[in-house]
Parts: structure tokens; C-alpha cells; sequence
């Protein structure tokens, strides 16, 4: 999109939101593949300013429910007064375990984004119980090459059925997205169990996690589920939590499956 008067004006929560949404739907009706979707997510949540916004959007079709969206709608764009203190906002959410706007780029209640009301927000404990639950019914088995969860879905990969060489890529908010596939999986690729996590001990993680970071005001961003090592040391399968926070400060938590912590990785700004 053409540089504006606007372009420059900072993007609230709401306008990452509505992006977000886009995003979702272009992923759904085939404009973009979930890799893609993936990264354009990504840099939606950090973006700063309409103009930012509107280079992740700039070739996409818009759904009608966005057409009057200050993102897509240039003449909407204002600078507003908030009207609640922003601290406030950040301390209801956090309290409410509802992982606040600033870094999701997907919801799991307002519907704006295609996600079920039912389902819980995904990186909580309770939300990747609920994931794996799901992901057992539908597969019937809990391994997979790779796991990340956001609040409102999770993407994974794990071997394309009856073909231990081809990756099958996946998006999940309430539902399974038929997924992508790619070439050159290796056969002996070792996975991820999501089974053997101690669901108690990661929830009590994530629960505590901007204290632990000492990002107080921070959100759970994403949580990385997969296998890591250390120098010759074969840690096995690890949990990311990472969290950010409306000033972009950022940091993240490893742990064990479970629920040893082994690196903390303190805010960067």
C-alpha cells in the first residue's frame, strides 16, 4: 500500500487484531499457505505503526467484515484516547489469563478470526491439554516433529500419513486445516511426544513466567514444543515460553517436558 499522512501513526492491539483476521482468512480460503501465514502472524505482532501493518497486508484480498477496518480503511485512522489506563488493560488480562492482545494474532472467543468459542486459549495449560486431546483424537497418537502454540491456534508438523519422507504441515484453532506438504523428511527423524509433558508442572510455568522472566506486564506470546541439545548434552524435548510486552521488551523460558527450567532468557529491548 501507497505511503499515507497515516502510515506513521502507532497501531493499537485492536488494529494488529483486525490484520490478524485477515491473515486467518487469507490462510483459510487459500491466499496464503500456512508457512506464510506464519510469517506474516509473526510480524503483525510486532508491529508498531499502520505502515508496518500495511506492507503485511498489501496483496491480499479483503473479507467484507475488515472493509471498514482503520488497517484497510485509511480515512479511520486516528490517534485516540484510551479509555482505560493502559496498565490497567495489561493487569486485567494477565489476572484473567486471557494473554492479551498485543501478541496474538488470533482469539478464542470473540469469533472474529474463524477460532471455535469452545476452545480455551492455547498457550495456558489447560489450552494445550485441551490441544492434545484433540490432536490424539484426530491422529490417534501424540508425536509430532514440531509444536508451536499461540493463543488462539498451533501450527505442528509431523510425518505425512503412510510416508515417513514428507513433512505435513498444519493449522489448528478448533479445527484441523488439511495441511501442506513438503519433501525430504528423513525417515529416522526422532519427534516429539506430547504425552509425556507434565501438564501441572508447565501450567504452573506459564502461569508464573512474566515474574520468572521479570516481565511483569509481559504476555505469553507463543510456546515452542520440540527436541533441543546443548553442545554434546541431548536435552530431549523442551517447552519455549516466550513473552513480550507493549513496549517490545521480550523473554523467554526453557524447560524440561517436566517442567525443569534450564535457561532464562531475561528482557531484550
Amino acid at each position: 500500500m501507497a505511503t499515507t499522512r497515516y502510515s506513521g501513526i502507532r497501531a493499537r492491539d485492536t488494529d494488529r487484531a483486525d490484520v490478524c483476521g485477515l491473515l486467518d482468512t487469507a490462510l483459510s480460503d487459500g491466499q496464503l499457505s500456512v508457512d506464510e501465514h506464519a510469517v506474516r502472524a509473526a510480524k503483525a505482532m510486532r508491529a508498531k505503526s499502520f505502515g508496518e501493518l500495511d506492507d503485511i497486508v498489501a496483496d491480499l484480498q479483503i473479507p467484507d467484515n475488515l472493509v471498514d477496518a482503520p488497517v484497510i480503511r485509511v480515512d479511520r485512522r486516528r490517534p485516540r484516547r484510551w479509555l482505560a489506563p493502559v496498565a490497567v488493560v495489561i493487569v486485567a488480562a494477565v489476572i484473567g489469563a486471557a494473554v492479551g492482545g498485543i501478541t496474538r494474532c488470533a482469539t478464542d472467543s470473540s469469533g472474529l478470526f474463524g477460532s471455535n468459542e469452545h476452545v480455551p486459549v492455547l498457550t495456558t495449560g489447560a489450552g494445550l491439554a485441551y490441544f492434545i486431546d484433540e490432536y490424539r483424537a484426530e491422529f490417534g497418537d501424540t508425536k509430532a516433529d514440531e509444536v508451536t502454540a499461540y493463543p488462539g491456534y498451533v501450527l505442528f508438523k509431523r510425518q505425512a500419513a503412510d510416508n515417513p519422507t514428507v513433512t505435513a504441515s498444519y493449522y489448528y484453532n478448533g479445527s484441523f486445516r488439511e495441511p501442506t506438504t513438503s519433501n525430504g523428511r528423513k525417515p529416522d527423524v526422532r519427534t516429539v511426544d506430547l504425552a509425556t509433558m507434565d501438564l501441572r508442572a508447565i501450567a504452573g510455568l506459564l502461569a508464573g513466567a512474566p515474574q520468572t522472566v521479570k516481565l511483569p506486564d509481559g504476555v505469553v506470546s507463543h510456546v515452542s514444543l520440540e527436541l533441543a541439545s546443548s553442545s554434546s548434552i541431548d536435552l530431549g524435548p523442551v517447552v519455549e515460553i516466550h513473552l513480550a510486552n507493549q513496549a517490545s521488551s521480550s523473554g523467554y523460558l526453557t524447560a524440561t517436558f517436566a517442567g525443569e527450567p534450564l535457561r532464562v532468557s531475561l528482557p531484550s529491548r
